[in-house]
């Protein structure tokens, strides 16, 4: 009898609900830094606003840049028009006289395509849609890499990272529930675990691990239960 009652407590506590507390994130979130140096003309957005991926932040004053990528255009496209004439015409012209327009025009190519470059670095866009959570760059500041970063942005889709004791890492599992409440109150809302993180938490001891967090602001803690099979 002795060995069934333990066995039963045994059981029981294997399958007992988990006790977790959790953070909301961002599934992406990223600071935004400029990779060239430049006085800031124009910023787009501001705290909170929501922005799709590809969307133009801000944008430095690039006047010098857009003048040398005009003066590069225009060298390619006349190296371009007259080494086509010459090849036209490569009997009159020797070998020697027609590689080396080929390498002005190959250079002329790569200059192009350096100064496009530039002009493309002197704007910041979003990598992915989301919100931007954080600002920290004005009209007329000095941009520069190494600078904070211009804005912190997190994804539209939220995660919960969830820490509870290590004990029971065997036990959880992903696909397990995890019913949670937040402010106070039981939201009665119950997601799935996506992730458990191989390794404890240095810091605290705890295993953490990630769940579907679809609805709840990037930002809230809370707590709840691991519903574990």
């Amino acid at each position: 009898m002795r060995k069934i009652a333990l066995f039963a407590l045994l059981a029981s506590a294997a399958f007992a609900d988990v006790y977790a507390t959790f953070e909301a994130k961002g599934v992406k979130e990223a600071s935004l830094t400029l990779s060239s140096s430049g006085i800031v003309e124009k910023v787009f957005v501001d705290v909170g606003s929501r922005v799709k991926k590809g969307q133009s932040l801000l944008a430095l004053n690039d006047r010098e840049e857009r003048a040398a990528l005009e003066m590069a255009k225009s060298d390619y496209s006349f190296l371009s028009a007259q080494y086509a004439r010459y090849q036209k015409s490569s009997e009159v012209f020797d070998k020697n006289t027609l590689e080396k327009l080929r390498a002005e025009l190959e250079r002329a190519k790569n200059s192009l395509a350096m100064n496009e470059e530039r002009v493309a670095k002197m704007r910041l866009a979003a990598p992915f849609a989301g919100v931007i959570a954080e600002k920290n760059i004005e009209v007329g500041d000095m941009a520069s890499p190494g600078a904070k970063a211009a804005f912190r942005l997190i994804s539209d889709e939220t995660k919960l990272l969830l820490s509870f004791d290590s004990k029971y890492a065997a036990s959880v599992k992903v696909g397990d529930s995890f019913c949670y409440a937040y402010d106070g109150k039981t939201s009665g809302k119950c997601t799935k675990i996506t992730k458990i993180y191989p390794a404890v938490n240095q810091n605290n001891k705890k295993l953490n691990a990630e769940a579907e967090g679809s609805g709840v602001k990037v930002g809230t803690f809370g707590d709840g239960q691991i519903k574990t099979k």
